[in-house]
């Protein structure tokens, strides 16, 4: 019985030496000294408000309405370390090329447009979407956008939320 259960032991032992892989997780990463501090009208998390539209506003794909420009503000950075910064955005919500809406009005997007002025749509094709580069002047750099409605088809009346995160990329 003594003999056995060593043999037990022996075969278990060998199986369990059997099991163990040799595989290698490698983790990487950089440690930066330079830290900016980015804000929209001195929030970091800050709710862009559209203005309320009439839905005769957006009838037809590709309408839009209610223009509302904001600026995201970089400051602190070291200067000659973040010489060029981007914003890159993820869509919560991806609506072909916009900011897909989770509220109750139907057929509306919020598209994203890079400049005050609004003349170059920002796409979100794969959810993610970034601006060019801009060179920081003394550790300061801004970027002004404007976001607005868009027309998937026909909208119907109710409420519009789109959401996407932002980060500082150094490219």
């Amino acid at each position: 019985m003594k003999l056995q259960s060593f043999a037990l032991a022996l075969i278990a032992a060998g199986v369990a030496n059997m099991a163990m892989a040799a595989n290698t997780i490698t983790f990487q990463g950089t440690v930066d000294s330079n830290t900016c501090t980015v804000n929209v009208g001195g929030s970091a998390n800050p709710t862009v408000t559209l203005p309320t539209i009439g839905v005769g506003s957006l009838t037809a794909t590709g309408n839009t309405a209610g223009a509302t420009p904001f600026t995201i503000n970089i400051t602190g950075c070291d200067a000659g370390t973040a010489d060029d910064v981007a914003i890159r955005f993820a869509a919560h919500n991806p609506d072909g090329t916009n900011l897909g809406s989770t509220g109750t009005a139907t057929n509306v997007a919020v598209q994203l447009l890079d400049g005050s002025a609004g003349s170059s749509p920002i796409t979100f094709t794969t959810g993610i979407a970034q601006t060019s580069g801009k060179t920081t002047s003394n550790g300061t750099a801004s970027y002004d956008l404007t976001a607005q409605y868009y027309a998937d088809a026909a909208a119907t009346a109710g409420t519009v939320l789109a959401v996407t995160d932002y980060e500082v990329i150094y490219p």
